[in-house]
């Protein structure tokens, strides 16, 4: 993969100094392994490692579904960051994520303005950006609908042909703007 810097993919790079940075943090308090925060921490970190191994190890050749590893992995991301960065911001989240995880729940009555009974990435967003007046970009919320078609099995995405080498590097370039 030519257009990949080499400080990424290097001894000394960017997953070493998460897993280094982390494992720092671990031993100075080893509590907050049993987080949820750094449950959703994990998640992102995953998704990250996943994508990173994804794209040094592809085949692009062989590539037909418009890099679905990358583009499923970073829908789940973005979802996991704005549920810890509003986790963050208040414990009383935690009922918003249960609601979401299990209709059953109630979330608690100060998100009811946003959620309006129905949970999904731009509800979050507007918890995080107007609730918690977190800065984070609009452009968020675009990354998050354009992969969303990858969250689950989805036989109706384009199918790329072999040597669809110019739909291939605009894909990885998109992605990897948005990364």
């Amino acid at each position: 993969m030519q257009f990949l810097n080499r400080d990424f993919y290097n001894n000394n790079n960017i997953l070493g100094y998460i897993t280094s940075s982390i494992q720092a943090l671990i031993n100075m308090n080893s509590t907050i392994l049993g987080t949820k925060e750094y449950m959703l921490f994990f998640y992102i970190k995953e998704d990250f490692s996943a994508n990173y191994f994804s794209l040094y190890n592809a085949d692009i050749d062989l590539e037909c579904l418009g890099f679905s590893v990358l583009q499923r992995n970073t829908r789940h991301s973005i979802e996991a960051f704005l549920d810890l960065v509003n986790l963050s911001n208040d414990s009383d989240y935690l009922t918003v994520m249960e609601y979401c995880n299990n209709r059953n729940n109630r979330y608690n009555p100060k998100y009811h303005s946003i959620l309006h009974g129905s949970c999904n990435i731009p509800k979050k967003y507007k918890i995080a950006t107007q609730m918690y007046n977190e800065n984070i970009p609009e452009n968020i919320l675009t990354i998050s609908s354009k992969t969303n078609k990858y969250t689950h099995p989805n036989v109706f995405v384009n199918i790329l042909n072999y040597n669809d080498y110019d739909k291939k590097l605009g894909i990885l370039r998109n992605l990897l703007r948005r990364l």
